[in-house]
C-alpha cells in the first residue's frame, strides 16, 4: 500500500511516531476504502472516549483513499461530520467511505465522497467531504 505524506502521514504512514497508521484495503470496482482499528487512551478526548479530532482524521484519511481507487490523488477541501454518539476507546472502528460523484472542471477535478464510522455494527459517525483532485502540473508534493 502507498503511504500520502512519504510515509509520515498522520493517519496512515508508517515512520510517523506518533502516528496512527491506519491501513486501509481500497476497492476500485466499488470505489470504496474500508478500515478497522482500535484506538487506545493516547487519542482520548472526554476519559474514556476517542477524541473527536481523530475521528475526524479516521474519515478524512478514509476518503482521501477512497479517491486513490479512481486513481486521483487529492486533499481534502470542506469536510462535514456528523457526530452519533461517542466512541469507546479500545472498540473496533469499522470505516467504509466511497466515492459519490467527480465533477470534471476547467482546470482541475471535484470529488464527492462520503463515509461512515461504525461500532458494532451501528453508526458513530457520518461524513461527507468535497476534495480537490491533483493537477497535472502542479502535484501536492511540490506544495
Amino acid at each position: 500500500m502507498e503511504t500520502m505524506g512519504n510515509g509520515y502521514c498522520f493517519v496512515c504512514g508508517r515512520k510517523n511516531d506518533v502516528g496512527l497508521k491506519i491501513d486501509f484495503k481500497m476497492d476500485k470496482g466499488k470505489q470504496c476504502a474500508t478500515c478497522q482499528t482500535v484506538l487506545s487512551g493516547d487519542y482520548r478526548g472526554w476519559t474514556g472516549f476517542v477524541h473527536g479530532g481523530i475521528l475526524a482524521s479516521l474519515l478524512d484519511g478514509a476518503m482521501v483513499y477512497a479517491c486513490k481507487t479512481i486513481d486521483l490523488a487529492c486533499m481534502t477541501a470542506e469536510l462535514n461530520i456528523k457526530y452519533k454518539k461517542p466512541v469507546p476507546l479500545n472498540t473496533v472502528i469499522n470505516i467504509i467511505a466511497r466515492v459519490k460523484k467527480t465533477v470534471q472542471r476547467l482546470s482541475y477535478t471535484v470529488v464527492y465522497t462520503e463515509a461512515l464510522l461504525e461500532i458494532e455494527g451501528k453508526p458513530a459517525c457520518r461524513a461527507e467531504a468535497k476534495m480537490f483532485a491533483e493537477s497535472k502540473t502542479v502535484s501536492f508534493e511540490q506544495v
